[in-house]
């Protein structure tokens, strides 16, 4: 019993815990959800329970349970008990259960103060029912924020059977992917496609787009990724990768999965291949092949990149083979990753190329036809392996090998007023590569608290490359009616051997929480070039040749030897950035608000040359200098960057030797002793902005890029016998402007309709010279180029339908400063449609796309209007393991590769062969071999 003295005491002891028990209680409201089955109106137990905000957030998702059961131990209530901040909000509460349907309820917090808040949940059994294999099933979130990372939830997606990994990253809010693989989240490039956070075949995403089922995939994360080194040692040393990381199933995660493909087609077209992945608990094996003549990755009815400007510009029949071997530890400490690619081309090219040359009076015109055969093949190995504990130690090994020849023939004619030469070229060609390098890197700690740290590496590299090359050239020359027939034989080879040495410090905090980075790096380089030319009476390789002393064409031959020393010094100044929003953070959360650095290359060259009665040895040293400083500024909606550096490089020495290389008929090469290297600025800036949650982003940015100095080749033109001259110079002035704008947009609120488009206008002011023959003075070419660019799109998305309406139009005005220039407009557009639908019925999916492209003001043959048009039908079997398909490309037979360009030298346009028309039958088989239960 408590005395009279003990009471006060006592009292204000247990007010101050009454006090503290209140003021915790407020600190958090409890969620107390009491779920029960609709019609039995029983507790159901085992329910995932979570809680986001209205635009998508996960807030919670860590649930207590509690289980009220009577005196005969019969189970009465089954509450989920969450914790929810004491803010006035609404929130959306998820519950999920195998064998019920999914439940969703918008609840509204009032009032902060209170303790608890009860919520009553009823499910429903899930009577997925089959009518006519028509399946009703409860509509899923399709993605959240969690923290700072995106997740999608692939369940949530409907796809055609059948389909890949590329198929649904297609389908998800706020993300577009580009031909070849590259992928844009909220209009922010990713960096790397990984699986299960880690590589895959050094980070060539195409791969795991195109064999990894989604069937497969659980979800898809998207946020920035430390780096291994930033991991080893506890903080940021370097800037995180914004990477999309791929999470497969529970069944799918031990085991393997495969998949074979076969077809055959018309125009003697087919393919083959398959695909093996498999897991363990440590290991991660993967092994493809591949072997067909398509050289085609595009995918008809998905994005419409037909356009000729894009297609292949060769026939290629491929056959390659390689494999993936990945380790890592338990705890993730140690890694190691080995890949080896085997891979044979054969490609057929021809090629047809009309070019005008800009000069003062006259434009002498050119036609060429190529044709080309090629056989070649490559070996790839690389191993990296890594410890992260105790320090970070990495090591690199490198090495591949190869072999080519191929054989070909050219046509060219050249005339201005009239007809001044023609010439006809048989080649052919041999050549053997090897190459090999080995890195070795660490980096630990100094003052860890400090975050202050010391990295050392040394890399190895050594190239070895031999070719041989024969041409037999028959020219005519319209000024004295001559022909001449000359044989070329070249002996070629290129060793290249380089150390490189690396140490770097770099400490935070050092000053009002700026951070310093200073390091050096050593270079020692050697190159051996050997090129000489060889004049035997017929087509014959070098390597065929005897008696080589006796047909040496001595002038057109050499010998260099080149060494490089490089010590190149940078010290950078950075104020890291961070932000949140709404208390989370969001996107990338470390990045620098500002980062100064000067790089300062120290350099020593030397260059022994022999040519002909050649001999010099020729040494250079120089100092340069590379400031730059970029800015960046996000709030978690939008985000600022600008960045602007200066630039220059040493002169390639080789080009200041005073020779003269008439190898070749109607081309002369001169070298320049008074050349001097190249010198730029340029400024980016861009302003980025969006909302994941409404499907919206808009972007803006320019770029100005001004060349101080730069190397151009003047050319010097002969009308009478048709011989350019070529010599490098410098020149200033030339710059280039572009700004750009891009906007995309969900229309509805179910967000099934979008739109987008994409304007950029570019102004390019090219400076070259050029002369005619006799002249005393060369001609300074001034050529304004300007680029104006609209593409837009709008696009219907409903579960397996979707439609996609494009268009896209691109002008291009260039005005010379020469009197007689004659100003030359053309305009490239396109419109068109691309869509796929697999009905629900029959799981049969029709897809197509079907373009119209135009090209006008160019002022030859390549005027033109393709109609492009592909259609695919596929049908699934055996529960869509099986996947029959039938593809029809260029149904119209319309297509084409078409180039264009133009600067002050000239303008060129070159039309390339493409794969012709054909239709091909596919039949893919997936499976997968499920892990034991455990």
């Amino acid at each position: 019993m408590l005395t009279f003295l003990q009471f006060p005491k006592a009292a204000s002891l247990l007010f101050f815990l009454l006090f503290f028990t209140v003021q915790t209680k407020a600190q958090t409201i409890d969620l107390d959800i009491d779920i029960e089955d609709a019609f039995l109106k029983e507790p159901v137990i085992g329910v995932d329970v979570a809680v986001y905000t209205t635009d998508s957030v996960l807030v919670t998702d860590t649930v207590h349970t509690f289980s009220f059961r009577d005196r005969f131990n019969r189970l009465q209530r089954e509450v989920y008990e969450l914790r929810l901040k004491p803010e006035k909000r609404d929130y959306l509460i998820h519950a999920s259960r195998l064998g019920y349907t999914e439940v969703w309820k918008r609840i509204s917090v009032t009032n902060p103060q209170a303790e608890s808040i009860e919520v009553k949940l009823e499910m429903r059994k899930d009577l997925s029912v089959d009518l006519d294999e028509v399946v009703v099933k409860a509509t899923r979130l399709k993605f959240y924020y969690k923290g700072d990372t995106l997740v999608y939830n692939a369940d949530a997606f409907k796809l055609p059977d059948g389909s890949m990994l590329d198929a649904l990253i297609r389908q998800l809010p706020g993300v577009t992917m580009t031909d070849n693989g590259v992928i844009y989240v909220n209009g922010r490039r990713v960096d790397e496609l990984m699986l299960g956070s880690r590589s895959f075949f050094k980070g060539n995403s195409k791969v795991l787009q195109e064999n990894l089922p989604y069937y497969t995939v659980k979800e898809i994360k998207v946020y920035d990724k430390q780096t291994d080194k930033s991991e080893a040692l506890g903080y940021d040393v370097e800037e995180r990768k914004y990477v999309m990381d791929v999470n497969l199933k529970k069944e799918f995660s031990i085991g393997y999965i495969a998949n074979v493909e076969a077809a055959v087609g018309t125009e003697d077209r087919w393919l083959g291949r398959g695909f093996l992945l498999g897991f363990t608990n440590r290991w991660r094996y993967s092994l493809m092949g591949n072997t067909n003549n398509v050289n085609e990755n595009r995918h008809i009815g998905q994005e419409g990149y037909w356009t000729p400007a894009l297609m292949p510009q060769s026939l290629v029949k491929t056959q390659s083979v390689a494999t993936d071997l990945d380790y890592e530890s338990k705890g993730r400490n140690v890694k190691n990753n080995f890949n080896a690619d085997y891979t044979t081309t054969d490609t057929d090219s021809e090629m047809r190329q009309w070019s005008e040359q800009f000069l003062e009076g006259t434009n002498p015109t050119s036609q060429t036809e190529n044709r080309t055969k090629s056989d070649n093949w490559k070996l790839k190995l690389k191993d990296e392996f890594k410890i992260k504990k105790p320090f970070y130690f990495e090591v690199k090994s490198f090495f591949d090998i190869g072999r080519r020849k191929g054989h070909g023939n050219t046509m060219f004619e050249q005339w201005d007023d009239r007809k001044t030469a023609s010439m006809r070229t048989d080649m052919m060609s041999e050549g053997k590569n090897w190459r090999t390098q080995h890195e070795l890197s660490c980096m630990f700690n100094v003052d860890s608290e400090k975050k202050r740290n010391v990295s050392l590496g040394v890399v190895f590299m050594h190239n070895d490359d031999r070719s041989w090359l024969s041409n037999r050239y028959d020219t005519w020359q319209a000024d004295n009616q001559e022909s001449i027939i000359r044989h070329n034989a070249n002996d070629m080879s290129n060793r290249f051997t380089a150390f490189l040495l690396s140490a770097n410090y770099a400490g935070t905090g050092l000053l009002n929480g700026i951070d310093l980075i200073a390091g050096e790096q050593i270079q020692l380089s050697d190159t051996k070039l050997h090129d000489y030319l060889y004049h035997p009476d017929t087509l014959l390789l070098a390597s065929q040749l005897d008696m080589l002393t006796a047909i040496t064409d001595v002038s057109n031959s050499y010998d260099s030897h080149h060494r490089i020393f490089r010590s190149n010094v940078t010290v950078s100044l950075k104020k890291p950035a961070s932000y949140k929003l709404n208390g989370i953070s969001m996107f990338n959360i470390n990045y620098d608000l500002w980062r100064l650095e000067l790089e300062i290359p120290v350099y020593h060259q030397s260059l022994d040359y022999k040519r002909g009665v050649i001999d010099t040895l020729v040494n250079e040293s120089n100092v340069l200098f590379s400031p730059s400083f970029s800015f960046n500024k996000s709030n978690g909606k939008g985000q600022f960057r600008f960045n602007i550096k200066y630039k220059s490089n040493e002169v390639d020495l080789m080009n200041k030797i005073d020779f003269r290389d008439d190898s070749q008929p109607l081309i002369v090469k001169l070298g320049n002793p008074k050349l001097k290297g190249q010198s730029n600025t340029i400024v980016t800036t861009s302003y980025s902005n969006g909302s994941i949650m409404m499907q919206r982003n808009w972007n803006v940015g320019a770029t100005f890029d001004y060349r101080h100095t730069d190397v151009a080749q003047s050319s010097t033109y002969n009308p009478e016998t048709g011989v350019y001259t070529y010599k490098p110079v410098n020149v200033s002035g030339s710059y280039s402007a572009t700004a750009s704008f891009g906007f995309s947009s969900s229309i509805d609120k179910k967000r099934h309709l979008t739109c987008g488009t994409n304007l950029s206008a570019n102004y390019h002011h090219s400076v070259d010279y050029s002369m005619l023959a006799g002249e005393t003075e060369s001609h300074e070419n001034k050529v304004n180029t300007i680029s104006l660019r609209d593409g837009a799109y709008i696009q219907y998305n409903r579960n397996t339908l979707n439609i996609k309406l494009t268009g896209d139009i691109n002008w291009r005005n260039s005005k010379g400063r020469m009197r007689d220039f004659k100003t030359l407009n053309v305009i490239d557009y396109k419109y068109g449609f691309t869509a796929h639908y697999t009905i629900p019925v029959l799981k049969t999916t029709v897809a197509a796309d079907a373009t119209m492209y135009s090209r006008r003001g160019y002022g030859s043959s390549l005027n033109a209007d393709d109609f492009i048009f592909n259609a695919s039908l596929s049908q699934s079997f055996l529960k869509g393991k099986l996947i029959a398909r039938v593809d029809a490309f260029d149904i119209l037979q319309q297509l084409s590769s078409v180039r264009y360009e133009v600067n002050a030298q000239g303008r060129i346009d070159t039309w390339y062969r493409c794969l012709p028309h054909y239709v091909m039958f596919h039949l893919a088989y997936h499976w997968n071999k499920n892990p034991q239960k455990h």
